[in-house]
């Protein structure tokens, strides 16, 4: 039997599903006013973004670059307290064939009061594996 869900898992999740269907109202219901998206330093926009407004503008950049039908799927979830850690693979198709491209990153959410105040890219390409184990993941 599956272990029950955390309320704060399942909002992370509602908000990941919004995302996959392109549905900003639906992440943004999800989210505070004030909520922080943060890129790490070697990401390609870096930097921490803030509010309604500019969650958007990042979710609207992140389609764009993976469209048409860029996916994320929960792999494994963590939940400490008022954070809650994801495994997400990040797929896409390749352009001009039936190929899909994959990438693994590892999320860190915060959740107070029902809603994401927090969202960040804690590790992803070449920094997946040590974030993975500084996390306490075991075998991801």
């Amino acid at each position: 039997m599956a272990a029950e869900r955390s309320e704060a898992e399942e909002l992370v999740r509602r908000m990941i599903d919004a995302w996959n269907r392109r549905d900003l109202d639906g992440m943004i219901a999800c989210a505070d006013p004030d909520i922080e998206y943060v890129n790490p330093p070697d990401a390609m926009e870096p930097g921490t973004r803030r509010g309604h407004a500019e969650l958007a503008s990042v979710a609207r950049k992140q389609w764009e670059a993976l469209e048409p039908d860029g996916r994320q799927e929960v792999e494994r979830v963590l939940v400490r307290g008022d954070e809650v850690l994801t495994v997400v693979l990040l797929t896409r198709s390749m352009p001009g064939s039936d190929s899909r491209v994959e990438a693994r990153a590892l999320l860190s959410w915060r959740v107070v009061d029902g809603r994401v105040t927090r969202m960040e890219v804690v590790g992803a390409g070449t920094r997946f594996a040590e974030a993975i184990e500084e996390a306490g993941f075991s075998d991801a």
